[in-house]
């Protein structure tokens, strides 16, 4: 399951996940495809950049890949679960 909420006008960030790794890969494929078919129905254009842009994104050295922690938000709730897959880790 995952819940990500992002509403700036709102100052609304919301961002929880569980299941086992394969699990959220697979839906957050699932929310990559859905979200390229939805801007492609739109304009084919658009989503054929959207694609561009994400693939390098989803590099092995992009910064999304960059440890950090996490702070615990000023308002909202910070969930992780990861189901089946051991213990966390300490943060580095």
């Amino acid at each position: 399951m995952i819940r990500y909420i992002f509403d700036e006008a709102k100052h609304e960030f919301v961002a929880a996940a569980s299941g086992s790794p394969m699990d959220i890969a697979s839906e957050l494929g699932l929310l990559v495809g859905t979200s390229y078919n939805l801007i492609r129905s739109r304009d084919p254009q658009a989503a054929e950049a959207f694609r561009m842009f994400l693939i390098p994104a989803l590099m092995p050295g992009s910064p999304v890949w960059d440890r950090k922690n996490v702070p615990d938000p000023q308002e909202g709730i910070k969930i992780v679960r990861v189901m089946d897959f051991g213990k966390e880790g300490a943060h580095e």
